[in-house]
């Protein structure tokens, strides 16, 4: 289950962080601090990641 502001993503192949980064309009450097200990050199297709979501003008 994923934090109130984030919203789950299923690792799909060919994903890394930036290219999930660039689709929901965020960081790199986000995703990795509502995913503590997520290894993004190992991330597995179908693996659950938490992603915050974009608030335009916030």
């Amino acid at each position: 289950m994923c934090p109130i502001g984030t919203i789950g993503h299923a690792v799909r192949p060919g994903d890394t962080l930036w290219t999930i980064a660039r689709r929901f309009n965020t960081t790199v450097r986000a995703i990795m601090l509502v995913n503590p200990g997520i290894n993004p050199n190992n991330l597995r297709i179908g693996q659950i990641i938490c992603v915050p979501q974009f608030f335009p003008g916030r």
